[in-house]
């Protein structure tokens, strides 16, 4: 789906100039319905400004979560402590891991709690998720019970700042930690095409260049890839994360072209 013109090409890796949309696809109605039957016939922008009004308070509930060591055979369910009573209990434990394992590697599954109406309005692609209302314990370090849902994504090593983008929905926040460093707002307020935000990205891939060698540059261009990857398969059409995706993506061209010299087609 990206741009199949290499932008850069450092040894045996070629970067593709863009990173393609896919067709958008609406949140199906059911997706919403089965996590909560309440919302069914709420709009999806009210559901969603909502969470972003909710979701910051949720996302620190799920900071709070201790999970026990699972074995080599994934439970159907899963026992949580929880330390913090602030917001919404988590409704699942995702065991998120990837097809591409290394033929001589064991399969890396981590999990990460989370809650089902946060990845229902979101992410278009995800089967139905089944309805978990935890009771809220009475005091923080008592326990919880809830059920455990295998996800298969391309990149599971940067799904942590995709689950927090969904709740906090910070692009700044998203880009300091994409590219290791604040990012000017007008890369991502700004029109792209004005002398302004071309000057800003300018320098601010220069300061990438001199503060990072090439190899972790590419790294992080990797890892904005697999942030891509990810949301193209859970179906996120968020207007936000695909501005982030695309400044970090432009930006990081930019400062792998400064480090090694090589022209940006």
């Amino acid at each position: 789906m990206a741009d199949a013109t290499p932008a850069i090409s450092m040894t045996s890796v070629s970067l593709p100039r863009y990173l393609s949309r896919p067709t958008p696809r609406d949140v199906p109605k059911q997706n919403i319905a089965a996590v909560a039957p309440e919302l069914a016939d709420t709009p999806l922008t009210y559901i969603r400004d909502g969470l972003e009004c909710l979701g910051p308070d949720m996302l620190q509930v799920l900071a709070g979560v201790k999970a026990e060591t699972v074995s080599n055979v994934l439970p159907k369910e899963l026992t949580v402590v929880i330390d913090d009573l602030s917001s919404d209990m988590p409704t699942h434990m995702l065991a998120v891991y990837s097809r591409q394992v290394p033929a001589a590697a064991k399969r890396r599954v981590k999990l990460f709690p989370t809650h089902n109406i946060v990845l229902a309005a979101h992410c278009a692609n995800l089967p139905i998720l089944q309805q978990s209302n935890p009771k809220t314990p009475e005091k923080t370090g008592e326990s919880i019970t809830i059920p455990v849902v295998p996800l298969c994504i391309p990149a599971p090593e940067v799904f942590p700042q995709l689950s927090t983008f969904l709740y906090t929905k910070r692009i700044d926040y998203l880009l300091a930690t994409l590219l290791s460093h604040p990012v000017p707002p007008a890369l991502y307020t700004d029109d792209p095409t004005s002398e302004r935000v071309r000057s800003a990205l300018q320098q601010c891939a220069s300061k990438l260049a001199t503060l990072a060698p090439a190899h972790v540059l590419l790294s992080r261009a990797m890892a904005v890839n697999g942030l891509w990857r990810n949301a193209c398969a859970l179906g996120i059409g968020d207007e936000k994360l695909w501005c982030a995706m695309d400044v970090a993506w432009e930006v990081l061209l930019h400062a792998l072209a400064i480090s090694t010299g090589k022209q940006l087609l």
